[in-house]
C-alpha cells in the first residue's frame, strides 16, 4: 500500500515546501525519496494549498495502480476530486497502460479547500507553439476578463530531465530565465513551482504520468488559481486517429482532449485549450507576433542556455511548416537556417515514413502537401531515407555535422 500522510509546510534557503510523507507497505520501497513536495518562493508561500492533500493525489494514484498497490491519503480532498477519480479517471489511467489495475483509493475525509481572494487565471509559458498559442488566444486575444489569462507558471517536474541529475535544475532555471524575458515582455507575472515528483515516476516514465505531474504542481496553488488553462499537444482530430496508437507511451496524446477538465475542484477549474488548430495551424497563428520572433523556444536538444538547436524533430517540424508558409526568414533569430537547410531534406523523408502511425507527422505532412511542398516520390522513399541516414552518420562520425 501507498499511504500519503502529515501534510506540512517546510522554508529552506529562500524557498517554501509544502510536503507530505510517502510511505510503502507490503512491497519493497521501488522509490529513494520517503517524502513528496512541492516549492514555491517564499514571496508567494500564501499560495501553497494546505489544507486538502489535492497536489498529492494524481501521481500517487497512477504509481499504486501501476505497481498494484492500494492508495490512502491520510487526510481531506476535494470531493468532486474524489468523485472524478473514482467514477473516471481511474479508468482512463487503466485503459491507458498495460501495467495498469484498479486498486483501492481511499481517504481520510472530504473537504473543499479554501480559496484566497485573490483569484489567478493561469497557463504555462514554455514559449514552444503550443504554449505562445495558448496566451495570444487567451490573453492577446481575449478580453473578457473572467477568461483573460492573468499570470503564467513555470514548473520543475520531470520535463527537464531526471531528479537525480544536478543538470536538470540547471536545465530548468536556464528555460526560466529565457521564459522569463517574454514574459516580462508580454507585461504578465511569472510564478515558479519547483517539485520532486520526477523522483517518484522516473522508472514509470516522463511521458506515460509527467502531464499528471504538471497538473498536480497547478492544484498546489488552487488556493490562489480558479482557472489555469492547459496547452494541448494534440488536436481534437489527432486525438480519435491516433489515441490508440500513444497507449501505454504517450498519456497526454491518449486522453489530453478529453481528460484534463476531470481534474477540476469545486474552486478551480482545468481547461485544455489548443485542441482546436493542428500544430502547423496553431505555427501559422503566431507566425507574425513579434513575441513569437523573438522567443519562440521548441528544441527537445537546446543547445547551451536553452537555445534551438534548428535540427531535432521539433525543431524540424517547426522549421518546415513556417518556410511552407512563407515565414522562415522572421524566426532567424532563434534558429540557425544554415543548420536547418542542411538537414530539412532528411526530416522530410524522416516525417513522411512516420506520418500513418504518428499524429505530429501526420499533422505536417497534411499541412506541407496543402501548400504544395515538393515531397519525394513513395517508390524512392525508403531508399533516399537509407542513404541519407548513412550519410548523415558518416558526417556524424567526422564531425562534419
Amino acid at each position: 500500500m501507498f499511504v500519503i500522510s502529515n501534510l506540512r509546510k517546510e522554508k529552506h534557503n529562500g524557498w517554501t515546501y509544502l510536503k507530505c510523507d510517502f510511505e510503502v507497505t507490503q512491497i519493497d520501497n521501488p522509490f529513494n525519496e520517503k517524502t513528496m513536495w512541492f516549492a514555491v518562493e517564499d514571496k508567494n508561500e500564501d499560495m501553497l494549498t494546505d489544507d486538502v492533500y489535492d497536489a498529492f493525489v494524481l501521481v500517487p494514484l497512477y504509481l499504486g495502480m501501476h505497481y498494484h498497490q492500494d492508495v490512502h491519503i491520510k487526510g481531506n480532498i476535494s470531493p468532486r476530486l474524489y468523485h472524478n477519480i473514482i467514477h473516471y479517471l481511474m479508468t482512463i489511467f487503466d485503459n491507458f497502460s498495460f501495467c495498469t489495475k484498479k486498486v483501492n483509493f481511499t481517504v481520510d475525509g472530504f473537504k473543499v479547500a479554501k480559496k484566497s481572494s485573490k483569484q489567478l487565471i493561469g497557463t504555462g509559458i514554455t514559449c514552444g507553439v503550443d504554449s505562445l498559442t495558448t496566451i495570444y488566444d487567451n490573453y492577446i486575444e481575449t478580453k473578457d476578463e473572467n477568461f483573460k489569462i492573468n499570470s503564467l507558471f513555470l514548473a520543475n517536474c520531470g520535463t527537464h530531465g531526471d531528479f537525480e541529475n544536478k543538470k536538470t535544475k540547471t536545465i530548468w532555471l536556464d528555460r526560466v530565465k529565457l521564459n522569463q524575458k517574454a514574459a516580462d515582455e508580454l507585461g504578465i507575472p511569472t510564478y515558479l513551482i519547483d517539485s520532486n515528483l520526477h523522483a517518484f515516476t522516473r522508472e514509470v516514465g516522463m511521458q506515460r504520468v509527467g502531464y499528471l505531474s504538471i497538473y498536480s504542481c497547478i492544484l498546489c496553488l488552487q488556493k490562489y488559481i480558479k482557472r489555469y488553462v492547459t496547452a494541448s499537444g494534440s488536436s481534437y482530430d489527432d486525438g480519435s486517429k491516433f489515441s490508440l496508437v500513444e497507449r501505454d507511451i504517450d498519456m497526454a496524446a491518449y486522453a489530453e482532449t478529453y481528460m484534463p477538465h476531470l481534474i477540476s475542484t469545486e474552486g478551480f477549474e482545468l481547461v485544455i485549450d489548443g485542441c482546436q488548430y493542428t500544430r502547423a495551424e496553431k505555427t501559422e497563428k503566431i507566425s507574425d507576433w513579434k513575441i513569437a520572433h523573438k522567443y519562440l523556444n521548441v528544441c527537445i536538444k537546446p543547445l547551451e542556455h536553452g537555445y534551438n538547436c534548428s535540427n531535432c524533430n521539433k525543431c524540424m517540424r517547426t522549421l518546415l511548416a513556417l518556410e511552407a508558409m512563407g515565414k522562415l526568414e522572421e524566426f532567424k533569430d532563434v534558429f540557425d537556417l544554415d543548420v536547418y537547410n542542411k538537414n530539412k531534406k532528411y526530416y522530410k523523408y524522416k516525417f513522411l515514413l512516420s506520418c500513418k502511425t504518428n499524429r505530429q507527422s501526420n499533422s505536417l505532412i497534411e499541412y506541407l502537401k496543402s501548400h504544395n511542398v515538393s515531397l519525394p516520390s513513395k517508390i524512392l522513399l525508403r531508399t533516399k531515407f537509407f542513404l541519407y541516414r548513412v550519410g548523415r552518420r558518416l558526417k556524424k562520425m567526422f564531425k562534419i555535422i
